[in-house]
């Protein structure tokens, strides 16, 4: 009797003790708009998306018979490293370093340069990021019509806050087709002086819509002009485990890049 009431009391206890909460699945698209969230889905989805945590590519400038630069993101944390021949910069989640020394990287702006590819080739995800704000639009570019997700930024998103984007789509697959932005990481100004991206050689990459091949174009009143570069991106690949964290640590005699340059 003594053996039964025991369990019995036990069986008690557990049946009403509460039980624990089942973890929900999370709704990436809570806070963006739907017109925003549909062109999310046309290129894989956000929840594939947030399944990987490196980018790795290597870079084809034009001209180039070979990549001359391979590139490392962490998706999570953001820090990257660039490798090429004559130079390396990293981002360490604080500082752009590059070695062997500053001038090894004959561009601008190592610190601009960091993360430019990068960007464009991961719009429209990475601009699900907070601190973006999104409108609607239509625009008729190269006598085509577009529906076009506007992205601007809160006040002190980025090293340059005041950028502009216009996610140019096509109304019929809902998929991006060109990209018309503005750079205003010199001067810290906002303007309406926009460059036009074209997206081509798109690829399915581990379940997610992404192009191969940028074109720059100047831009001006709904026509597209004259090509100013292309770059192209070879062996990209999405991993859903982390980089070497190392790998973004700063070198002893690698040389800090400022913010902006002249």
């Amino acid at each position: 009797m003594r053996t039964y009431s025991f369990a019995l009391v036990i069986f008690l206890i557990v049946s009403c003790t509460p039980k624990q909460k089942q973890d929900l699945p999370i709704d990436y698209y809570a806070s963006l708009p739907p017109y925003f969230s549909e062109t999310l889905k046309a290129h894989g989805g956000l929840d594939k998306w947030k399944s990987f945590k490196t980018l790795e590519y290597d870079l084809l400038h034009d001209g180039d018979a070979t990549p001359t630069e391979h590139y490392t993101l962490d998706l999570l944390n953001r820090k990257d490293l660039t490798v090429a021949d004559s130079f390396k910069i990293g981002f360490d989640g604080k500082e752009v370093w590059v070695t062997p020394n500053k001038d090894a990287f004959n561009g601008r702006s190592a610190r601009f340069y960091h993360n430019l590819y990068s960007y464009f080739l991961t719009i429209p995800f990475i601009v699900s990021d907070p601190g973006a704000l999104y409108s609607e639009d239509t625009l008729t570019v190269n006598g085509k019509f577009y529906n076009v997700i506007n992205v601007n930024f809160e006040e002190g998103v980025g090293d340059a806050d005041k950028d502009a984007y216009k996610l140019l789509i096509d109304p019929s697959t809902k998929q991006m087709d060109k990209l018309l932005y503005t750079v205003t990481y010199y001067s810290g100004e906002a303007h309406e002086n926009y460059n036009a991206l074209s997206y081509e050689d798109w690829k399915d990459i581990n379940g997610l819509r992404m192009p191969t091949k940028l074109v720059g174009h100047k831009y001006s009143d709904g026509v597209i002009g004259e090509k100013r570069y292309e770059v192209n991106f070879v062996n990209i690949q999405l991993k859903e485990e982390s980089p070497n964290q190392d790998i973004f640590n700063m070198p002893t005699e690698a040389e800090i890049d400022t913010l902006r340059t002249n």
